[in-house]
Formats: structure tokens, C-alpha cells, sequence
């Protein structure tokens, strides 16, 4: 394993960093870059198509694999965000094995604004925005869909978090006041004993 020094530029799949040389298929060897579709498998990268192809192939493999469940994956939908490389540590999240991972969308930067510029407009936009910033995009209307979805969960974590800052804020204010104040009464209560006594 090669050593990255701070200054190189680096592509990132999960919890892996990889140069940008190595940033390719294992199986095709083409360079991945910003925007391509990829899967991470047991720490390796597969483009698109050649994960098509491996999913093919298990799934018209023999025929005592007609009986194992059949992934939802199987409708060619790609959906973004869930890259469920294991790095060979085993699946451990209590999900099939057998099933195929499935491919990360990187968003290139001009796609990603396109999708905040209609977020601004509306964080819950109908069919047809979507469609027509998947036509836009050249992404599918699932993919659009589902970067929606997480941005309005970002946006509903941020405020939550913005929530808490605030009411945190205002119960060390109250908490300063209330000291403010006690020492107030027992600064009084010495300078003057006698008003105290009643």
C-alpha cells in the first residue's frame, strides 16, 4: 500500500482514499472519475458496466441460484448514496450476502448545483421537476429522487442541531442571570443585615 502525501489529490469511496491513478475498475482498469457510477466490493472498485455484467452473470449463473431471493436491484435502478463496500470484512449489517452492492453516484459539480438551485425552490419537488432535472442531469429520476430525500434530512438534522445550539445558548443565559442575581441579594444582604432581619 502506497503512501498519499498531503499534497496529492485524492478520490475517496467510503472509508477508502485512493490516489487518482488507482481510482479505477479492477476489471476494465478504465479510470473512474467525478460523476461516474461505481460499486465498491470487498475493497474493490467495479465501473458501472462491468458490475452489470458480474450482476448478469450471477444472476443467469446455475440453476440452483433461481432459488435465492431476488434483489431489488434487479430493475437496473441505481440508487445513490447506499455503496455497500465491506472492504472484506464480511457483511455485517444482517443483509444477504448474496446480494449485489449497489453502484454510488458521484455527482459532478455542475449536476449538484443544478439539484440546489431547484432545492431552493422547492426541497419537495413534483414528478415532473424531477424528470426534468434527470433529463437535465443525464441522472435517473431515482437518483434525483433520492438526493432530495437526503438533502431534506440534512436540512431537518442541521436545524435540529441549530435548535439545540440555541436552546443551549439560552439555558447558559438564564443559568448567568439567576448567578447574577443570587449575587446581587447577598452582596445587599451584607452591606445592609438589619433590612434583612424584618
Amino acid at each position: 500500500m502506497e503512501k498519499i502525501a498531503p499534497t496529492e489529490f485524492v478520490m475517496r469511496a467510503l472509508e477508502c482514499v485512493y490516489h487518482l491513478s488507482c481510482f479505477c475498475c479492477c476489471v476494465c482498469e478504465r479510470q473512474l472519475r467525478k460523476g461516474d457510477e461505481f460499486v465498491l466490493k470487498e475493497g474493490q472498485l467495479l465501473c458501472k458496466s462491468d458490475y452489470e455484467k458480474e450482476k448478469d452473470l450471477l444472476s443467469s449463473g446455475s440453476p440452483d441460484d433461481s432459488d435465492s431471493v431476488k434483489s431489488d436491484d434487479e430493475d437496473g435502478d441505481i440508487k445513490p448514496g447506499k455503496c455497500h463496500g465491506s472492504q472484506g470484512k464480511g457483511s455485517d449489517d444482517g443483509k444477504d450476502p448474496r446480494r449485489p452492492k449497489r453502484p454510488r453516484t458521484i455527482l459532478t459539480t455542475q449536476q449538484r448545483r443544478a439539484f440546489k438551485a431547484s432545492f431552493e425552490v422547492s426541497s419537495k419537488p413534483c414528478r415532473k421537476v424531477r424528470e426534468t432535472l434527470a433529463a437535465e442531469t443525464g441522472l435517473s429520476v431515482r437518483v434525483v429522487q433520492v438526493w432530495f430525500q437526503n438533502q431534506r434530512a440534512k436540512m431537518k438534522k442541521l436545524a435540529r442541531r441549530h435548535q439545540q445550539q440555541q436552546e443551549q445558548q439560552n439555558s447558559q443565559r438564564l443559568g448567568q442571570e439567576l448567578s447574577a442575581l443570587m449575587w446581587l441579594l447577598v452582596t445587599r444582604q451584607r452591606s445592609c443585615p438589619a433590612a434583612w432581619k424584618g
